[in-house]
């Protein structure tokens, strides 16, 4: 290839970048709102009593505004009951909300940006004094009723468990501090969440001389940004350019392990 050639495909290539850097500024510049919720009975995703740690979803919200000042999310300060959430996704009622576990149900009625907000472990929790360990779901099975999982209903985690077959489910529609008091009021034997909810909940309630957790780690979950199928593409991509960039720059680490640390 010539001299000349070379400078011109130079040239062509540098007026490609600017056009493109162009139009992303364009789009960037023009405002999107998204109509979100918070979820309430979640103070690791929503904690509007604390200023000091608002809550994970809170911060990365915040996040995202910061990276792209052209996105705003409306009604992230309101807080609803999950299944009211999930069914609003659904009819369209809601563009998106942050930090759902994907499964085969969700995915039916609307959609994932597949950008992990934080990543979740699931663990057992027991009364203290009762000397029971488990390590898997058939030690659970072999228990029969001595051996009532409390879970939340209309979660992904009822979802999952109900998968497994041969347990007996104690649903409560309370929150994980509710949970907690049915675990201790011996409603159940092992109530059954994530690892950071059941620990922030455990030092809230004061219960750590009434309740532990067992070792064992029974699955791992993505939680990620769910979207309404009725959302433009445009605008979901948006979104996630925006969480991508947080995840580069370990923005979605950092707000997580700051939780996590306590």
């Amino acid at each position: 290839m010539s001299y000349c050639s070379n400078r011109l495909l130079l040239r062509l290539q540098a007026a490609l970048l600017v056009l493109l850097m162009a139009a992303n500024a364009t789009a960037w510049a023009n405002p999107l709102s998204l109509r979100t919720a918070a979820q309430d009975n979640n103070v690791l995703k929503y904690d509007f009593k604390n200023p000091q740690k608002p809550g994970i979803c809170v911060e990365v919200i915040q996040a995202i505004e910061r990276i792209d000042p052209g996105l705003k999310f409306a009604g992230w300060d309101a807080p609803r009951s999950l299944p009211w959430i999930e069914q609003r996704l659904a009819g369209g009622e809601l563009d998106v909300f942050c930090a759902l576990i994907k499964n085969a149900e969700r995915e039916t009625r609307y959609g994932f940006i597949e950008v992990p907000v934080y990543t979740v472990r699931h663990r057992i929790a027991v009364r203290k004094e009762d000397a029971l360990d488990v390590t898997s779901f058939d030690d659970i099975r072999k228990l029969g009723e001595d051996g009532v999982v409390i879970v939340g209903r209309g979660t992904a985690h009822e979802n999952h468990l109900k998968a497994q077959g041969g347990l007996h489910l104690e649903l409560s529609s309370g929150s994980t501090d509710v949970n907690l008091r049915l675990l201790v009021g011996k409603r159940g034997r092992l109530l059954y969440h994530t690892e950071n909810a059941l620990l922030r909940y455990i030092e809230d309630g004061h219960l750590e001389d009434r309740v532990r957790l067992l070792p064992t780690v029974f699955k791992s979950d993505a939680l990620l940004f769910a979207v309404s199928n009725a959302l433009a593409p445009s605008s979901r991509e948006r979104l996630r350019l925006a969480l991508t960039k947080l995840s580069q720059r370990g923005e979605l680490a950092r707000i997580f392990m700051s939780y996590k640390e306590g």
